[in-house]
């Protein structure tokens, strides 16, 4: 009798354990999960910060841009393009045949 209640035992525990077994890997699984994600949302921080301070270094214009002081420029691109029309229309007005010698080349 000992010996059937013995092997009656077994068989219960270790159907317990077989039953046991999915929930603990249940568990696990979520476990693993959520430390994936928390993983993921650290290395997003750290990407995200080096991202931030590489732009502020190379990007100038931004929300602080009024607080920039004005420096005078050297050249003023507007006056450059007038002398630039000017001294082709000098050039034109200057060498008219070789004005049509350009113009015959180009339609060539």
């Amino acid at each position: 009798m000992e010996n059937n209640e013995e092997k009656i035992e077994t068989q219960i525990m270790e159907l317990e354990r077989i039953l046991e077994a999915p929930q603990e890997q249940s568990k696990k699984r979520k476990y693993d999960f959520y430390m994936e994600l928390v993983l993921f949302l650290v290395l997003g921080i750290l990407i995200g910060v080096a991202l931030k301070t590489e732009a502020v270094k190379r990007i100038t214009m931004g929300f602080d841009d009024y607080k920039m002081k004005i420096m005078k420029q050297d050249f003023d691109i507007n006056k450059i393009e007038e002398d630039i029309l000017k001294k082709q229309a000098e050039n034109v007005e200057n060498n008219p045949e070789q004005n049509q010698e350009n113009n015959n080349q180009a339609v060539e």
